[in-house]
Parts: C-alpha cells; sequence; structure tokens
C-alpha cells in the first residue's frame, strides 16, 4: 500500500473538504417575504435600490440591474455603440459566455492570448490584433485577478477603443485601490449559484458614464432582474464586504505557502491588486518539477486526498466547435451572425498560453474553500506537499 491516498494510503481530509455556500440567515429570509407579501415582484424600487448600493460598492456611479451577466456585458457592448461587423479584442482563457456576449450584438470576437503569469489579456496581444474594425476591448478579471488595467486603458485611449470589463468573478478585486467594474467604459457582474454575490441568478452593469446609464432602452432589450433577486442580493450585499477580506487573506497565505513548495506556481503576486475578491483560486501547475506526472494525474491524485480541484473552463475560445464551425445563429438567434463570423478563420488562431493553461498548467480551487481559513488552506498544503514527497507513486 502506497502513503498517496490515490494508491491506497490514508487522505489528508477524511471525507474531503467542503465549503458551505451560499451562506444565509433570516435576514435573507425576511427580505424575501416581504417581498412575496406586498405582491409586487417586480418592484423597481426594490431593484434601483439594489442597483445603487451594488453600484457604489464598486466605486460606480450607476448600476443598472440585469437578469444575468452576459446580459451585463450585452447591454455595455450596445451602450458603447457596438454594431453589426465592428470588431472586440476578447481572451481566449474565459467562459464561453464572454464571447457570446459579443455575438448577440452580431459584432465578431478576435480572439488573443493571455499573459502566462496571470492568465489575463496579454496586452502585447492586445495591440497587435488591433485593426481598423476594432472598436472595444472586452477583458476579463479571470479568477477574480484583475487585468493590467493600466496598460489597457492607455492602449484604449491611444486607439480610440473603449474598455468593457467581465467581471463576473470578481466582485470586491481592487486595482490600485480602486473596485473593478468602472475603470473602463462598464463593467458586468453575474450573481448566479457560483458567484461569490449569489441570488441563484442575475446580473449587472456599471459605469460612471451619465451617457451610458441613460440608455434605458437597453434595459428593456435585456432581461430583467426580479425584485425577490433585488431583495436577497441586498442582505447577502452586506456580507460581502467581509468575506472577501476573509477570502483575500487566505488566499494571500495560500499563494505564499505554495511558492514555498515550488512547481505550484499562484498567478503573479502584483502591488497594483491591493485586493483580490477570488472565483477561484488559480495553480500554475509545473509538471517538471514534479518528474513530470501530468496534470491531470496530479489533480486526481489531489481529489483522493480530499482537495476537490477542477481544471478550468476547457477548450479556449478558439477551440470551442461553436467558433470552429460556425455554428451560431444558424436559424436562430442573432439571426444575421454568420456572415460576420465568416470573416475569422478560428481554426487558424494560436493562442498558445491559453492552449498549454487548458491542457497542462491550470489548477482551480473553489475560492468558497478560502472562507475555511487557516485550517482549509493548511489542508490543501498538506495535500500537496504529501504528493510532491512521494511522486514516484504516481510514475
Amino acid at each position: 500500500m502506497g502513503k498517496l491516498a490515490i494508491k491506497g494510503g490514508f487522505p489528508v481530509v477524511a471525507g474531503g473538504l467542503k465549503a458551505k455556500w451560499p451562506i444565509f440567515d433570516d435576514d435573507d429570509r425576511k427580505a424575501l417575504l416581504k417581498v412575496l407579501d406586498s405582491g409586487s415582484w417586480n418592484n423597481k424600487v426594490q431593484i434601483e435600490m439594489f442597483a445603487t448600493e451594488f453600484a457604489h460598492y464598486h466605486d460606480a456611479k450607476y448600476g443598472l440591474a440585469l437578469g444575468s451577466g452576459t446580459a451585463g456585458l450585452e447591454t455595455g457592448l450596445r451602450a458603447g455603440g457596438i454594431e453589426i461587423g465592428d470588431e472586440v479584442i476578447v481572451p481566449a482563457l474565459t467562459f464561453i459566455a464572454t464571447a457570446y456576449a459579443v455575438v448577440l450584438v452580431n459584432a465578431i470576437p478576435i480572439f488573443v492570448d493571455v499573459d502566462p503569469n496571470t492568465y489575463c489579456l496579454d496586452p502585447d496581444a492586445v495591440e497587435s490584433a488591433i485593426t481598423p474594425r476594432t472598436r472595444a476591448i472586452l477583458t476579463v478579471h479571470y479568477g477574480g485577478y484583475p487585468s493590467d488595467m493600466d496598460r489597457l486603458m492607455e492602449i484604449a485611449e491611444r486607439h480610440k477603443l473603449f474598455i468593457i470589463e467581465d467581471c463576473a468573478h470578481a466582485h470586491g478585486s481592487e486595482w490600485r485601490g480602486r473596485k473593478v467594474g468602472a475603470i473602463g467604459a462598464a463593467g458586468a457582474f453575474s450573481f448566479n449559484m457560483s458567484k461569490s454575490l449569489t441570488a441563484g441568478e442575475g446580473g449587472i452593469m456599471i459605469t460612471n458614464s451619465r451617457q451610458i446609464s441613460s440608455l434605458n432602452f437597453l434595459h428593456h432589450r435585456s432581461s430583467p432582474m426580479t425584485a425577490f433577486q433585488a431583495a436577497l442580493l441586498r442582505t447577502q450585499l452586506k456580507r460581502l464586504p467581509a468575506q472577501v477580506d476573509l477570502r483575500y487573506e487566505a488566499g494571500e497565505y495560500l499563494a505564499r505557502e505554495l511558492e514555498k513548495i515550488g512547481g505550484v506556481n499562484p498567478l503573479k503576486r502584483d502591488e497594483r491588486i491591493t485586493k483580490q475578491g477570488y472565483f477561484f483560486f488559480i495553480i500554475r501547475y509545473d509538471s517538471s518539477q514534479f518528474k513530470d506526472v501530468s496534470r491531470d494525474k496530479f489533480v486526481q491524485a489531489l481529489h483522493a486526498e480530499g482537495i476537490p480541484a477542477g481544471t478550468g473552463f476547457g477548450a479556449p475560445l478558439h477551440k470551442q466547435p461553436a467558433f470552429l464551425e460556425k455554428n451560431i445563429g444558424k436559424g436562430g438567434y442573432p439571426r444575421n451572425f454568420c456572415q460576420y463570423l465568416d470573416v475569422v478563420d478560428y481554426s487558424k488562431v494560436s493562442c498558445p498560453v491559453s492552449e498549454n493553461a487548458v491542457q497542462n498548467e491550470q489548477i482551480t480551487l473553489d475560492a468558497n474553500l478560502l472562507l475555511g481559513g487557516k485550517p482549509y488552506v493548511e489542508a490543501i498544503i498538506e495535500a500537496i506537499s504529501k504528493i510532491k514527497e512521494n511522486i514516484d507513486e504516481l510514475i
């Protein structure tokens, strides 16, 4: 019998680490019952109060509450004047909904690579991808790690582009002491079940632009938020700052401890990131320091030790069948997209950093594990150290 649990040994965490989510109490119940008893289940005052409160928490003047984060991105793109056939730069490493928002406005997603140290848009790759048809940069604060907003804003200003921030992972994240979301022209957040602020579903677009916020007709073209969601989100928002702080402190501790082990590197530590509101904690696995044991086998060993870990969203966007086969919009909505999709041959797009991350390198940990604080972090570190010490068992 081996020492590793996958080889019959005793696991570090018998039964596995478990994160309780969502967290709720009587305040949430009372808020929902108040809406129920009112009979006004789509009360605009309740919805607008949440939108304002969330926007102000994220250092923005205006918020527009919607039915999903994707609707928030779509609304931001429409408000920014993106039209049929325009090009929008999108990172290859993200969830497909980021690019689908571009599709929904009949524009063309142009996929570019990410920085190997941050997994966010590589500013040099962005600049190389700009053409006369480029109108916007849709950057993703991946896993909650803020993009390099200094470089991206400078590039956008120089080329007269506007920036939309996909903040679906980044509730509470800060760049130079300013929360993400309205650093660019607008930003969108998701409130679905997996997010660090949730009502089961929902989304919001925030902005500091009065012009963008005043385009109320866009609200009616997108999916609305209900008063139930808004009421629940208002009570959940009161807990969010403390939860962000707890995840951040545990994440910083985990990052420091991982660096001591070697071969399981956190994303680059950047002093301009003054707070990271994690969606998941990302580990960059280096198989050369684990005797060439593959990332996937390492993750299997982690699971056996009781540490739930994932590998992200699967294929990078330029490898997704929806784009390779150009089957979006055929016979459906958006009705006229396919003729513009043909402008790009996605099979010829190369994003080697994104491809390597997906295939060999990226390991993700649910950020709600960080709410367990130091004991959970120490269990993760113990499991990883144990696997490295006994790596010969996996060869």
